[in-house]
């Protein structure tokens, strides 16, 4: 479809110049600061475009004026005209200022912050944590700062049957490597966010849950030694430093997986979900 056909069917914008007010705008997003005054983050191909469209809540899609002869192209331009989210075709010089991306295919969504109490209950106000973790699975995430783990953590947490995730310390949830590497678990996972684990932690055991450090501690159970309950909480420590002493000390056990060989640990990821399959398995 040519530029000019693509344009007036789609009732698309056309923005040529890289010092566009909007080009500047979306090119300023790598900075978590000029997210959070944006209230709005960016999500990369066409598989997070459409999956944007069912579960989040896009501002208006961004396509490659060079990629508009491609069925990718068209058919998420369908998606988001049936939705009447805006459409805007940029110019590759525009385009190539707001992608990340080493082989793009033309198509970005601009998407705004996603809050709400079913949704990410944003920082702070642990006072509905307990309405919040009623009937969920869970899983604790302490610290986890490399945003590409945290994306893969909750892509696999959602794979595992778990219903809501704790972070606590984590990487900004709307980092474009965590955006990507989730790829669209964020859009529909319930989020907590807080500054610290303790308090909420605490909160789980009063309610009844057992929460299970993957640590090595006093209390230590072995994975696939013990009987895994559906309101068990694990919790998984930084990459390079794992838990801290106080945040093991507050939980009910410590869980360590059983490992051939000269291996000492389990990366982030891999820690996860070796513990999250141990309850899929029963419950799933």
């Amino acid at each position: 479809m040519k530029s000019e056909e693509f344009l007036s069917y789609y009732h698309a914008e056309y923005i040529s110049s890289r010092s566009n007010a909007k080009v500047v705008t979306l090119g300023k997003l790598s900075d978590k600061k000029h997210r959070d005054r944006e209230k709005l983050f960016l999500a990369d191909g066409v598989k997070l475009a459409g999956e944007a469209v069912k579960y989040a809540h896009p501002e208006y899609l961004i396509l490659a004026e060079s990629a508009l002869d491609t069925a990718a192209a068209q058919e998420t331009a369908d998606l988001y005209r049936a939705a009447d989210i805006p459409v805007y075709v940029f110019s590759d010089a525009a385009f190539d200022k707001i992608s990340t991306e080493k082989s793009p295919d033309g198509i970005i969504a601009a998407l705004a912050y996603m809050t709400g109490l079913h949704t990410f209950t944003m920082r702070g106000d642990i006072s509905k944590f307990d309405d919040w973790q009623q009937n969920r699975r869970l899983l604790l995430l302490d610290n986890i700062r490399d945003p590409g783990n945290l994306g893969t953590i909750l892509r696999s947490a959602e794979a595992m049957g778990i219903t809501g995730v704790i972070l606590a310390g984590c990487a900004d949830i709307y980092n474009r490597k965590t955006v990507r590497a989730a790829m669209g678990t964020l859009f529909r996972m319930p989020l907590f966010i807080a500054d610290e684990s303790i308090p909420l932690i605490r909160k789980m055991t009063d309610s009844g849950r057992r929460v299970h450090a993957a640590a090595l501690g006093e209390h230590t159970l072995t994975l696939g030694d013990y009987e895994v309950l559906v309101t068990d909480c694990p919790v998984i420590g930084n990459e390079g430093h794992g838990l801290s002493a106080d945040v093991i000390d507050a939980c009910t056990a410590c869980v360590r997986i059983p490992m051939a060989g000269n291996t000492e640990s389990l990366n982030a990821a891999g820690a996860a979900m070796c513990i999250l399959w141990e309850s899929y398995r029963k419950f799933r």
